[in-house]
């Protein structure tokens, strides 16, 4: 299996008991990865300049200073069980049997009527493996690093700064068949794995909701 590695702007955190949480802006976001949901939910972010095949693992992180980063942080590891066209390239109905959830519609489905809008393409939502894909965090709470991992498996640093560099912009970087070595580096570091399942339960206990 192969994979990518998507590069974004730092998430924000909250913190619930002892447990922090990365994640996008809950309001006036479409929360892609949208991560409050039993398996993850990927729809919008750099979609088009990927090919994902179900079983592909994607590495969602952020680093110090892009593009010439010497950290990157991954907050989600999300390896793909499903990609289901849309019947619609910028419409969905709630009801249809892609949506999983009201919450998932509101903060994340519905977004497609208000940007990121397709002219010629297919629009597909990614669907993770629900009790493979977590937020991988050590025992302080603090994200994963991915530069020392990424060594251990065979790629440099100026690799991997060339393969998300588009100009001044970023771009996915296109794994090969070591992304398996690099999910499996990445879970037996991880203390604490935070699941679709639990990102859920605890959104609804804080009553972290919104909708346009």
């Amino acid at each position: 299996m192969s994979g990518y590695i998507i590069y974004h702007p730092k998430r924000t955190t909250t913190t619930h008991q002892s447990i922090t949480i990365y994640h996008d802006p809950i309001r006036n976001s479409n929360q892609d990865p949208y991560i409050w949901n039993r398996c993850f939910l990927h729809t919008y972010c750099h979609i088009t300049q990927m090919s994902p095949k179900v079983g592909d693992y994607i590495f969602w992180v952020n680093g110090d200073t892009f593009p010439n980063f010497t950290h990157l942080y991954c907050d989600l590891v999300f390896v793909v069980e499903e990609k289901l066209y849309w019947l619609e390239a910028n419409n969905i109905s709630p009801t249809d049997p892609i949506v999983d959830s009201t919450e998932a519609y509101q903060e994340h489905y519905q977004w497609a009527k208000y940007q990121h809008q397709l002219k010629k393409r297919k629009r597909f939502t990614l669907k993770a493996v629900s009790d493979a894909s977590f937020q991988p965090q050590n025992g302080a709470g603090k994200l994963i690093d991915l530069i020392p991992l990424l060594k251990e498996v065979g790629w440099s640093v100026e690799e991997v700064q060339h393969g998300l560099k588009a100009g001044w912009q970023s771009k996915p970087m296109r794994l090969d068949s070591r992304a398996e070595s690099l999910y499996k580096r990445v879970s037996d570091v991880a203390l604490v794995k935070l699941y679709g399942a639990d990102l859920q339960s605890i959104k609804r206990q804080l009553a972290l909701h919104v909708s346009l």
